[in-house]
């Protein structure tokens, strides 16, 4: 991302070092230093916080009243050349321009790597036998947060969301009772931008022409906030980026599904996405009925040097994050009092670090390694 930051400054006639994202990945890097919480600059991190500069930057009414006591409203020298006398707009259309392109990278580089991608692989084959034994046991419904192919390669029968024909019908999600589907919901490598109206339609064939960005939809956002239309959504203000279909309606269902689901099963999620863990939590958010409360099983990939949720859940943005959205604590004990201790027993024992409620089950081991206990995870959900 960085690279493809320096591309466009390169095709835009600009010097190498007028690149926001850059820019904006140095000083976040200085601004959250070593903290102990877990919190780094990340791409989508530094997407998000273009959005926001690029909305601040925006002559009145169209910016942000807070620069009225900030600085006088002038952004720093390393930004200084963003402004331009005759184009009160300069600075927002320049942002969001860099913005646009580096999610149309991002879209090209994953389709690529999608094309590219071995199923003959054993962590492949690992995978899929883990859907199909999802599939025996429950009626199964995915919300993928990737942008791959993977899933709906392990999967292929799966519905996601759009006909034959690629279009997509938002009143046939609602009303639709079924599960056994992988919903995209920040998109996919195989979402394109229509050339008519400019709606998002789905290609099976990676190999054709895809249209992945659109001029910038200032009618997408709250509060004049502009953020483009493009394929894959990524970065901060997702909720803004969702009122566009498909996203909003597989959002939608993401809030019905929560309620209707019997048992969550979390594989490789960050809890990094507000909008996501609102969902869930208003699930688990229902004093005095407890027996409606489903059973979730946490998939994550840990070292051994990492610490048990219970030393992390006060402070670790995934841990706290984590406990906060599900609505459980893990048992702080004497042991966590006088040791760090560490999930390495969990690992080197094959079992998971449950919560007290018996309720919340935390696999370290990883997605694909859990075929090894798909009896205890049957047993937990």
């Amino acid at each position: 991302m960085k690279k493809w930051g320096q591309e466009w400054a390169r095709k835009n006639s600009l010097h190498i070092e007028d690149d926001v994202f850059n820019v904006l990945w140095e000083s976040s890097s200085r601004y959250y230093g070593s903290n102990h919480y877990g919190i780094r600059p990340n791409f989508e991190r530094i997407l998000g916080e273009m959005t926001t500069l690029a909305s601040w930057l925006a002559p009145p009414p169209f910016g942000s009243p807070i620069l009225e006591v900030i600085d006088g409203g002038s952004p720093v020298e390393s930004l200084e050349w963003l402004l331009n006398p005759s184009d009160k707009f300069s600075a927002r259309k320049l942002i969001l321009s860099q913005q646009a392109f580096l999610l149309e990278k991002l879209a090209r580089h994953m389709r690529d790597a999608c094309k590219a991608f071995d199923r003959q692989l054993p962590a492949f084959s690992d995978y899929t036998e883990l859907i199909r034994r999802l599939r025996e046991r429950f009626d199964l419904g995915i919300y993928n947060l990737n942008y791959d192919t993977v899933a709906i390669s392990a999967w292929p029968e799966a519905f996601h969301g759009f006909d034959n024909d690629g279009n997509f019908d938002p009143s046939y999600i609602h009303q639709r009772n079924q599960w056994n589907f992988i919903y995209h919901l920040h998109g996919s490598v195989h979402n394109c931008i229509t050339n008519h109206r400019y709606q998002i339609e789905w290609k099976g064939n990676l190999d054709s022409e895809f249209k992945d960005r659109h001029d910038v939809m200032t009618d997408m956002a709250q509060d004049f906030k502009s953020v483009p239309l493009t394929t894959l959504i990524a970065g901060g203000f997702k909720l803004d980026q969702l009122l566009t279909d498909p996203y909003q309606t597989l959002y939608s269902a993401l809030v019905r599904h929560a309620q209707e689901a019997d048992a969550l099963l979390i594989a490789g999620y960050g809890f990094g996405d507000r909008h996501i863990n609102r969902a869930l939590r208003s699930r688990f958010e229902r004093p005095g009925n407890s027996k409606n409360i489903p059973k979730v099983v946490v998939l994550e990939k840990s070292s051994h040097e990492k610490l048990q949720t219970a030393s992390l859940q006060s402070h670790n943005f995934w841990a706290y994050q984590l406990t906060h959205t599900l609505k459980t604590k893990f048992k702080i004990t004497k042991a966590h009092m006088k040791h760090e201790l560490t999930v390495a027993p969990f690992i080197e024992s094959s079992t998971f670090e449950i919560d007290p409620k018996n309720c919340v089950a935390i696999w370290h081991s990883g997605f694909c390694e859990a075929n090894q206990c798909m009896d205890k995870i049957y047993k937990l959900l």
